[in-house]
């Protein structure tokens, strides 16, 4: 693996570089306080129509996150990486243990009942006294309709 390789594998692990990366302009800011502080915000009064009394932990930051996004989108700056380096901490961590949960739980129990029951999904047993391995394909030419619609 050349040097170049290694280095780009192991930005793409990291949290922090990906949070340096982030775009903080007024723009992008003003979009979160509006964007974010709208959910937060319907949220708020969905649960204050069902008569909860806990409506103003959704509504008021809702409404505080707008008022910032519309008049002072700066001030979002701390609060959206914040924000954002939390939704990274967590979109790495769930999704290895999704992965990590799928592949013990349905790839390595598929696997044991496959050499269990003799099944060699890649043709990986050793025959001695094979002369090749090739596997010996029709020479029939295929129609063109077979090239337009491979899938």
């Amino acid at each position: 693996m050349a040097r170049t390789d290694v280095r780009s594998y192991e930005s793409k692990m990291n949290i922090r570089d990906d949070i340096k990366q982030l775009k903080t302009g007024d723009r992008d800011l003003r979009k979160f306080g509006l964007l974010v502080g709208g959910v937060f915000a319907v949220f708020g009064i969905i649960v204050l129509l069902r008569h909860k009394a806990h409506y103003p932990y959704f509504l008021w930051p809702g409404a505080v996150l707008i008022a910032f996004g519309a008049i002072l989108p700066r001030a979002l700056k701390y609060v959206y990486l914040a924000w954002m380096s939390v939704a990274f901490v967590l979109g790495f961590v769930v999704s290895h243990l999704i992965l990590g949960l799928f592949f013990f739980l349905v790839i390595t129990p598929i696997g044991w009942a496959a050499r269990l029951s003799g099944k060699d999904f890649l043709s990986l047993k050793l025959d001695r006294p094979a002369k090749s391995y090739w596997i010996p394909r029709d020479r029939k030419a295929k129609p063109a309709a077979d090239y337009e619609k491979q899938f």
